[in-house]
């Protein structure tokens, strides 16, 4: 048998080519009636036509076909009867007279899953095969979920109008994405629009003779499809559900032959599809909303009682109320005229609430913040509408007929004069936000276009409207499918509060990371009803470390989700993480950043990073939250008994030490570690530094700081014995689409890092990479170094600066000079550079160390001094509130008492540091133990019991401290 061999190794720039959907002919390979083009050395385009008719143009979901500037090596072999290609991941074979479209008879890909291992996988086109394996994806919403039984695996997910979507990566090793017939946009580059294009049956003589086992699905995986949908799309259909590809059907395939590369894939699949938008920089703060008939006095209220409780906000989101609703007429069964429920569909503002909302709008933009309103648009234009009479004559309807607007979401005339006549008009009065809040149903809206669905399109329109300009596009909607991940951001729905629901969300957020959509948000503390504080606490600490923080909930007198309506003791913890939330808008921006440019959301699965480790996969509910930090949400109630949740299951990737955000904890080789009311399995690779924004000079600056570029950063360094630590922060202006020009400086990056030498740490703040107009010329800064004894002496580019005492109410931040404290409760050395320093020229600090990082004091394991002070000072308080109950005496606990004052001992005289500590090991705690344990008279025995566990009491009995916590000579260093 002769072969002949054709080399092809391409250096043609495909940049240089104006079609970016058409790749050079150099790419492409036709063999019969198949054309195969390589888009990279693991993504191949496999199509199929009887007549040889491609198409080339945009669709729903393919954007654009150049995946990278230069197109990837590839051979090319031929003999008698096969094709081969061969990338340096792919081997394609193809049988030369095929006269079918693809099957296990014609063609067979080979995936090298590890290259170094010589691991392969094998895609025999045996229909179902694919799905086997993939990591899976995200669905429409979470309405009415309860629990965490909500089916992400689409072959087994009974409702269809969920678009639920598999995942572009599969720990096989390959995926196959379909997008055959599906539907395709035209050429207008202002506002694409779909192009109403159906297919006709096929031929019934090319079904029958299809077996059972070689019927590949028509575009749902789990074939549950009408028959007049099915023929739409140019499918064979089988009573009672199965809708399959003929022997002649026209394919369109895309295989993502990436292995284990999931980033690669991820990488990929946005060049082809489109990049995940950089959302506004608001979008990453506080929002607030409630489905409440609120008055404008009303919602000036309650940002005034933000303000008073010292809680962050920079969204305010007004459910349908803000438009007449009609709820008497509602409540008889009233429908408007589109047969839909009256006044659910609404565009005229309420003025018995709203008299002036145009003021309204400007008194929140006096305030900083952004406003959102709630759109349910299916019943089109109403008579009663104030711009009815606009519309009905925009679309050739006599208005004096009252017969109202319909809505054609197709229909680009229509759309045109909704957005002309009444959105962009309540966008330019103050509207920043359109919430879609689309619940009528996924079926017969779409002018019978196959594969289409009201949800994604809806998305599309509002995303891409013209009137955006030059403005960031944002929206607040469901997911509609494949390619929706270029429409942010995602509302889940209306979840019923538990802990079920709550342990799903995690994990379903992550997850969609696999389809680029990132930007899930939920309603904190559940939808439909009032949740147990507990539960209402683990949901705002899983909030506080999601792509966004929206609380929400149904109308109901007795379900509010304002912190200051819990019980008081809660509401400690409420405030701070939603402080916490807001404090992180630095390093969430610079994660969205990463996102745009990487196609890896914020929060992402650990298999990500870790592909060959079987923890990765199973430990499903922890995630990355951006590139430096892991987090493991609490999801669960904590044991009564103790006070604790118990045997938390926590991986630690191999490769780093990962330090505790709050406490300083170390990880360790345990996977289970114990969590109370107040604590969070957030963990930082050591050495992170973390930018935030420090703490406002008074309540009212809270307000509106989300889309403010930051003019003062706190940088949060965690030290954890490490020698060394770097982060960073992106910037740009925060609003318009700017980001993406690569032709001219429009971001700005700012890289800090530090190293230790003996006892001598190097700060170094690097000069801005980058600017643009608004980007602030200098700035000020506080650095804090966590777990780390105190210094001797601070220089701040060679010069010294004063120590100050520690006041955690004021931070200096009345000062105008330099100046250096330490905060003995989290072991921290910060340093305040009040004097801004230029963002164009360097900045370097030296800190003289009184002690070693790596001291065991510092870097302990189980459990942090942070850790088990905090846990002190709760103890303290809980025998407190015995008073009148069950009365117990300081006088018989005074070693707990000190134990809890040693960080403000240290703060007081930081001198002492490491006196205190080795007191606080080695006597206060085991004194404190003995005092619970046999000393307090009338303890109540089950409090006992609480504080013995939490303190971990068992750590500090006579045995132990022999054995693990022989401080003395150790730590005189």
């Amino acid at each position: 048998m002769s072969m002949s061999f054709v080399f092809c190794k391409f250096l043609l720039v495909i940049a240089a080519t104006k079609n970016l959907l058409l790749l050079t002919s150099a790419s492409i390979i036709y063999e019969g009636q198949a054309r195969f083009t390589i888009l990279s050395a693991q993504l191949i385009r496999l199509e199929w036509s009887l007549t040889n008719e491609f198409f080339d143009g945009k669709t729903w979901l393919v954007q654009s076909r150049q995946i990278q500037p230069i197109p990837p090596s590839f051979t090319v072999t031929r003999n008698d009867t096969h094709l081969r290609i061969d990338t340096n991941f792919i081997t394609l074979e193809y049988l030369r007279n095929a006269t079918t479209t693809f099957s296990q008879h014609n063609i067979r890909v080979t995936i090298r899953v590890n290259v170094i291992k010589g691991e392969t996988v094998v895609w025999n086109a045996i229909p179902g095969e694919e799905y086997d394996g993939n990591l899976l994806g995200t669905l429409r919403t979470l309405d009415g979920s309860r629990d965490s039984k909500l089916e992400l695996d689409c072959r087994n997910q009974p409702l269809n109008d969920l678009h639920c979507t598999y995942g572009v990566i599969s720990r096989r090793g390959y995926v196959l994405i379909d997008d055959t017939h599906r539907p395709q946009f035209d050429n207008d580059s202002r506002w694409p629009w779909i192009i109403n294009k159906q297919y006709s049956p096929p031929d019934p003589s090319h079904c029958q003779i299809v077996s059972i086992e070689e019927r590949r699905n028509c575009g749902s995986s789990n074939n549950n499809i009408n028959q007049y949908e099915c023929e739409l799309r140019g499918c064979c259909f089988i009573f009672p559900s199965s809708c399959f590809y003929s022997l002649q059907s026209q394919q369109d395939l895309y295989l993502f032959g990436h292995g284990h590369a999931y980033s690669q894939a991820l990488f990929e699949f946005t060049r082809l599809t489109g990049s995940i938008p950089l959302p506004p920089r608001y979008i990453f703060g506080i929002f607030f909303s409630r489905y409440w008939a609120y008055a404008e006095y009303e919602e000036r209220q309650i940002i005034t009682e933000y303000i008073q409780h010292d809680i962050p906000l920079d969204v305010l989101v007004i459910d349908m109320d803000w438009h007449k609703t009609f709820y008497k007429l509602l409540s008889n069964g009233t429908q408007d005229q589109a047969d839909q429920e009256i006044g659910w569909t609404g565009y005229t503002f309420d003025k018995h609430l709203f008299p002036n909302p145009v003021k309204f709008f400007q008194w929140c933009k006096q305030l900083g913040l952004k406003n959102a309103l709630n759109l349910h648009p299916a019943s089109g234009i109403q008579p009663w509408e104030e711009k009815y009479t606009a519309m009905a004559y925009a679309m050739g309807i006599d208005p004096s007929t009252a017969h109202y607007v319909p809505f054609n979401v197709t229909d680009k005339h229509y759309s045109s004069s909704l957005s002309d006549i009444i959105l962009n008009p309540l966008q330019q009065a103050g509207v920043d936000l359109w919430w879609l809040d689309w619940q009528q149903g996924e079926k017969g809206w779409m002018n019978n276009i196959p594969y289409t669905n009201p949800t994604f399109w809806l998305n599309h329109i509002f995303f891409t409207d013209p009137h955006h300009q030059d403005r960031r596009a944002v929206i607040l909607h469901r997911w509609g499918g494949l390619g929706n991940h270029r429409y942010q951001v995602g509302f889940s729905g209306d979840v019923v509060p538990s802990w079920d629901a709550l342990s799903f969300q995690p994990r379903f957020t992550a997850t969609a990371a696999n389809v680029g959509y990132g930007y899930w948000s939920h309603d904190l503390g559940g939808h439909t009803e009032e949740p147990d504080p507990e539960l209402y606490i683990r949901w705002i600490q899983w909030g506080t470390f999601s792509p966004m923080f929206r609380i929400h909930c149904t109308k109901n007198a007795n379900n509010d989700r304002r912190l200051w309506t819990f019980p008081w003791i809660y509401q400690n913890n409420l405030a701070r993480f939603t402080r916490l939330r807001q404090a992180l808008i630095p390093y969430l921006y610079t994660a969205a950043r990463h996102t745009y440019d990487s196609g890896l959301s914020i929060v992402l699965p650990l298999y990500y990073y870790y592909p060959e480790h079987d923890e990765a996969y199973s430990y499903s509910n922890q995630y990355y939250f951006g590139q430096n930090i892991f987090v493991s949400p609490i999801t669960q109630p904590i044991n009564i008994t103790t006070g604790l949740v118990h045997n938390w299951p926590i991986w630690f990737p191999p490769d780093f030490q990962w330090v505790n955000f709050f406490t300083s904890d170390l990880s360790s080789t345990s996977t289970m570690k114990s969590f109370t009311i107040d604590e969070m399995p957030v963990y930082a690779q050591v050495g992170s530094i973390i930018p935030l924004l420090p703490e406002p000079k008074s309540h009212r600056e809270r307000i509106g700081r989300a889309q403010q570029i930051p003019q003062s950063l706190l940088l949060y360094t965690l030290i954890g014995g490490s020698s060394k630590g770097s982060g960073y922060v992106y910037d740009d202006d925060g609003s318009t689409i700017a980001y993406q020009d690569s032709s001219r400086s429009t971001s700005a990056i700012t890289r800090f890092n530090y190293t230790v030498s003996v006892n001598t740490l190097q700060f170094t703040i690097f000069p801005a990479s980058g600017s643009f107009s608004t980007f602030p010329t200098s700035r000020t800064y506080e650095i804090q170094l966590r777990g780390i004894f105190p210094a001797t002496n601070v220089l701040i580019n060679n010069v010294n600066i004063s120590f100050k005492p520690f006041n955690e109410l004021i931070n200096s931040q009345n000062s105008i000079t330099n100046s250096y404290t330490y905060d003995g409760s989290t072991l921290s050395i910060i340093i305040y550079i009040r004097q801004a320093v230029s963002t164009s020229e360097l900045v370097e600090i030296e800190v003289e160390l009184s002690g070693s990082i790596s001291n065991p004091l510092l870097v302990r394991t189980p459990i942090s001094f942070i850790s088990l002070l905090n846990r002190c000072q709760s103890a303290k308080a809980r025998l407190d509130y015995e008073w009148g109950i069950r009365t117990v005496y300081m006088d018989d606990y005074p070693l707990l008492l000190d134990a809890a004052a040693t960080g403000l001992r240290i703060t007081h005289r930081p001198s002492t540091a490491k006196r205190e500590l080795n007191a606080f090991y080695n006597k206060r705690m085991p004194g404190a133990c003995n005092e619970l344990a046999t000393k307090i008279d009338n303890i109540d025995p089950n409090i006992r019991n609480i504080l013995l566990v939490q303190l971990q009491c068992n750590l500090f009995t006579k045995k132990k401290l022999n054995e693990i916590w022989n401080f003395k000579k150790s730590s005189r260093n």
